[in-house]
């Protein structure tokens, strides 16, 4: 199930919606697998919250919201499920295996650039997303992978290493900067957690030098001459969203809100706030993003916790890299809200459900056990998932 969670990932966003959707259904008509997402504390406030939005958006008439409002649900129980499941050696054949998947879509990406260069050689492949946009927020998260693996499996850090050069010729292709900012954010903070001073300063460094050598040669970063619009363009969008939320500040209108309220209120036209920020305060209103910071913030407190004890350490290390990355990218775009992304950062994170060695020795306990692991039966499973 995870490994086949994983492929979807990589495949057309059709392929992704029902594997997320058949592991849901599946998950909640199994008493026990549905415990074990139910058992996840905060989890029944956060579920119980998804339900208003469908109902919200039928109010707006909001058809494009009232589906993701049943989808979103879907996301988070086949995520929370596989996180229940997960153990050390599962989520490293599971990272490979994105490692291994993210080259077909880099040459799709490539055939795509190919096709199309004739025709409009500025072009930006979206391999097998619905947006260049996405493609880049799965290479961002692939490289941060690649890296993590590279610290965890030394013997292959030279196939590592080329998944990156794969990933970062991708990320030239679809020439998103809002995932080439949010990469080196990433991969910053991944260095700091590791203790890697020198070596993060060294990537400060040439990052700087890469940044300051495109006013020479302005070839070296793709699209970098059209900043100046794309803010334009942002700064309207922002400006309507906030009209928005003032008017309906404590639900919001449902998701997919902009593509609504743009019109009316004579904004850019797109689908989204690119604003993580501001998109959610839009969707979910103030008591949604009230809802949704409180069950990060649990969340958030629980990695560093682990990370502070040195329970699983590189894992943490890659899950609080891969935050970075999505509230970097989230400044400019909002891209996490999307099937594929949203379910390649739902698999980065089900790490926090395994178990270390300290813990399996009883000589670290971050959390109490669920009380699914109580009974003979599933304790049996658990001690199973985490030999």
């Amino acid at each position: 199930m995870v490994l086949l969670f994983t492929v979807s990932i990589f495949l057309p966003f059709i392929i992704s919606t029902l594997v997320a959707c058949g592991i849901a259904v599946v998950t909640m008509f199994h008493y026990g697998r549905r415990q074990r997402v139910f058992d996840e504390p905060y989890t029944r406030l956060l579920l119980g919250f998804l339900i208003l939005p469908f109902f919200v958006s039928a109010v707006y008439g909001n058809y494009k919201g009232m589906l993701i409002s049943l989808l979103v649900p879907a996301i988070l129980i086949s995520g929370l499920y596989i996180k229940s499941i997960m153990n050390k050696q599962l989520f490293n054949r599971a990272m490979d295996l994105a490692c291994v998947c993210s080259l077909l879509c880099f040459a799709v990406a490539l055939g795509q650039k190919w096709f199309f260069y004739g025709e409009n050689p500025s072009y930006r492949p979206e391999s097998l997303c619905m947006n260049a946009n996405y493609y880049g927020m799965l290479i961002e998260f692939v490289i941060l992978i690649a890296v993590y693996r590279m610290v965890t499996n030394p013997k292959r850090l030279w196939a590592y290493l080329a998944i990156v050069g794969v990933n970062l010729i991708g990320l030239y292709l679809c020439a998103s900067l809002s995932a080439l900012f949010a990469t080196c954010c990433g991969l910053f903070v991944f260095l700091l957690l590791k203790k890697k001073y020198k070596l993060a300063a060294v990537f400060f460094v040439v990052t700087a030098l890469f940044v300051g050598a495109n006013f020479i040669y302005p070839l070296l970063i793709p699209r970098v001459e059209s900043i100046d619009i794309s803010f334009g363009q942002r700064f309207s969008i922002w400006e309507t969203a906030m009209k928005g939320i003032r008017q309906h500040p404590l639900l919001g209108q449902g998701p997919m809100s902009y593509s609504i309220i743009c019109g009316p209120f004579g904004g850019y036209k797109t689908f989204h706030c690119h604003n993580l920020i501001f998109d959610v305060l839009l969707n979910y209103g103030v008591i949604g993003a009230g809802v949704f910071f409180f069950y990060g913030l649990q969340k958030l407190h629980l990695i560093v916790r682990r990370f502070k004890r040195g329970i699983s350490k590189n894992m943490n290390a890659l899950v609080l890299a891969l935050l970075t990355a999505v509230l970097a990218h989230g400044m400019t775009d909002v891209t996490i809200f999307w099937i594929q992304t949203a379910m390649l950062f739902f698999l980065i994170y089900s790490s926090v459900g395994t178990v270390s060695e300290e813990e399996r020795r009883g000589q670290a306990s971050p959390l109490p056990l669920p009380d699914y692991a109580l009974d003979l039966n599933a304790k049996t499973a658990y001690a199973v998932k985490n030999s």
